[in-house]
């Protein structure tokens, strides 16, 4: 139950890997069958038959085209996978192929999983379960650290917002478990009651007697929920006002008073540095404060449920499907994934970039990328019109918005430079002793390695932070780029057998998305270095502040199938992009005479969407993402020209008056 907080500020992607949909504006389709009219709900009308015809499969939580192309994606994928598993060959030692089919055979090879039980992590478990007092315990964590496992004490590697040519070790809050936003909800009891089921569950299944279990199971949950209240909300994580703390060491050791900081930096290779940045400081205070000799006990329970649980997914089955299981009640699916494909989910995991080679050299389409690539410069063109069209910024803060345009990286498709971890993965096969649970531990530990060296190495901007055969695509505000994976460039989003419009309202919509984000709430704060440095005078970031209140407002109008309003503060950043991509290409299709009905048809299209109502909850309170049709109806409403193509007036339900009309980055002059 990992959040990715450190990543979220690193890359503000197109969509959410799972997100979360509903109605359209004001609840409109509550309780409705007949298809509605563009008027009444412009999402609902264009999407009605094709949700009509889609199902949420029972593994998921959602039905999307991200899904869909992900599963196109990972059909491909796994049938190589199955090639190399009944070949018969033997590969070298090291290639990808030898890695991928002795891990897949490990993988599957469930009585070997079960017959091995936890044997690989038992020296860990033991080592925290035999800590007598808080410098042993901290040796624990210290080991556990060796092989990537982190629980009450979490860092990452990532460029200095201060100086990108720079980089940093960040310390974040601890693994919060089910997190804040669910235990500090009422709403969602349900789920934080079955979680502590859940802890429960985990450790009476490695060894604890049942009562014990369920009082230690309390305490632990109480213990996380404790530091969760103090931890930043999701959307603080794109201000670094929020979670920018620099800490020298000597201060670093201050705020973990209570933790032999000396020794723990030490054994991680990072006693030497003298400028770390604390995330979440409060967060730290309150971890700090419950390091005690009293709070042992529940702090190596606390451990040892974050390990078994990072862990389950390669450990005896049924540590996988008690997890599942878990899973299966927060986004609501109903079935279990066939054990295959578990494995096939896993191995792709672990061996991402050895399968991004493969996906590129067997699929990718080099023709879409030039074509991509020219409507980039197309689009990028419209913003530095719009932005010059802003009657509220000075020339100046002009020149730095279109200097940051002109300076802004593109990658399409895949590296340049390909990764070089593949170098530190190694997998040993079942025939030579290798286990999955072992080879996960060792892949873990390779990989904590190479991320090491790579910190120490320097800043390298060639890095992806998204593999080739991820459905999706960010902007990085540290290296001013915008991404574009091989894997997204396929229909709707983009195919060259549809006209023009449709991919201006598909992948050209997201493209103009990421350049948005360069001049989001974020993004802004941002100068053409990927330097956090707010190059705006104090009355435009004034008015910047104002169009973005008026932008939060407007989308808390809207609400979900339960009647509860979207929460617009979370959502902004992605809100303003979504507002200025839609302003970029419509006024790119009227340049080239294209049919507005296709570029806005398409734009509903890509997000049609069927979701559980458990999945909605979550991404209500987790994703930085409007609902889908918001992102389409709340858009497009705000769009003038969007009226003329559909003849709206007021009195429809699509229909807002011209002056409470929002975004950041019109095409005229403010009102």
């Amino acid at each position: 139950m990992k959040n990715n907080k450190v990543f979220q500020k690193i890359a503000l992607s197109m969509a959410a890997l799972a997100m979360f949909s509903l109605t359209g504006c004001a609840n409109l389709n509550s309780g409705k069958t007949a298809k509605p009219s563009v008027a009444e709900d412009y999402y609902g009308a264009i999407n009605y038959d094709l949700l009509k015809e889609k199902t949420i499969p029972p593994t998921e939580g959602a039905w999307t085209y991200f899904y869909e192309l992900d599963e196109k994606t990972s059909s491909q994928l796994q049938a190589i996978v199955t090639e190399l598993s009944s070949s018969g060959k033997t590969y070298p030692k090291g290639s990808s192929e030898q890695k991928i089919s002795d891990l897949y055979a490990c993988a599957t090879d469930l009585d070997n999983r079960n017959a091995q039980g936890l044997a690989a992590v038992t020296p860990y478990l033991e080592q925290i379960e035999a800590a007598q007092n808080l410098d042993q315990y901290l040796d624990g964590l210290i080991a556990l650290s060796t092989i990537g496992e982190t629980s009450l004490l979490r860092y990452s590697y990532n460029q200095d917002d201060m100086n990108s040519d720079a980089m940093m070790v960040a310390f974040s809050s601890m693994d919060d478990l089910i997190g804040k936003e669910y235990m500090e909800n009422e709403s969602m009891q349900e789920y934080c009651d079955a979680y502590k089921e859940y802890i429960r569950n985990m450790l009476v299944l490695s060894g604890e007697e049942k009562g014990a279990a369920e009082t230690n199971a309390a305490a632990v949950y109480a213990f996380a929920s404790e530091v969760a209240a103090q931890a930043l909300a999701p959307e603080q994580f794109y201000d670094p006002a929020s979670y920018y703390n620099a800490y020298s060491y000597d201060e670093l050791l201050a705020l973990y008073s209570n933790i032999n900081m000396p020794k723990y930096l030490a054994a991680q290779g990072l006693s030497s540095d003298d400028h770390y940045i604390v995330m979440e400081v409060a967060a730290a205070q309150k971890i700090n404060a419950l390091f005690t000799e009293a709070n042992l006990p529940v702090l190596k329970e606390y451990t040892k449920f974050v390990v078994l649980n990072d862990l389950a997914d390669y450990a005896p089955v049924a540590y996988r499907d008690l997890k599942l299981d878990m899973a299966m009640k927060l986004d609501g699916s109903t079935e279990k994934k066939t054990d295959a494909r578990l494995a096939f989910d896993e191995v792709s995991s672990f061996l991402e970039w050895d399968f991004g080679k493969i996906y590129v050299a067997k699929y990718f389409n080099e023709k879409a990328k030039q074509d991509v690539k020219t409507m980039v410069g197309t689009i990028i063109d419209q913003y530095r019109e719009i932005i010059n069209a802003q009657d509220w910024m000075s020339p100046e803060t002009k020149q730095k918005a279109t200097l940051k345009l002109d300076t802004m990286n593109l990658k399409i498709g895949y590296p340049d430079q390909w990764s070089t971890i593949g170098d530190y993965l190694q997998v040993t096969a079942l025939a030579d002793g290798g286990s999955y649970l072992s080879n996960a531990i060792a892949l873990m530990k390779a990989n904590r390695q190479f991320d090491y060296d790579a910190y120490k190495k320097g800043v390298n901007r060639e890095q992806w932070y998204m593999t080739p055969q991820t459905v999706n695509a960010y902007y990085n505000p540290a290296n001013n780029e915008i991404v574009f994976p091989a894997a997204i460039l396929q229909a709707p989003y983009f195919d060259e057998n549809q006209s023009n419009g449709k991919n201006l309202g598909g992948i050209g919509a997201v493209i103009a998305h990421e350049i948005s984000h360069a001049f989001d709430k974020n993004g802004s704060l941002y100068d053409e270095k990927g330097n956090y440095n707010v190059w705006w005078t104090d009355a435009e970031y004034q008015n910047y502040d104002a169009l973005s209140q008026k932008i939060i407002d407007y989308y808390g109008n809207y609400t979900i199938s339960t009647g509860d309003p979207v929460n617009g503060t979370l959502t902004l950043s992605e809100n303003i992009a979504d507002l200025g991509a839609l302003t970029a290409v419509t006024a790119v299709a009227q340049k080239q005479g294209e049919s507005l009905d296709d570029v806005y048809t398409n734009w509903a299209t890509i997000w049609a969407k069927l979701a559980t109502p458990d999945l909605e909850k979550n991404y209500l309170l987790t994703d930085v993402h409007a609902p889908a049709a918001v992102r389409v109806n709340a858009v497009l409403s705000s769009i003038d020209a969007f009226y003329d193509s559909y003849g709206i007036k007021e009195g429809d339900q699509m229909y807002v008056a011209p002056d409470d009309r929002v975004s950041i980055w019109q095409t005229k002059a403010t009102q």
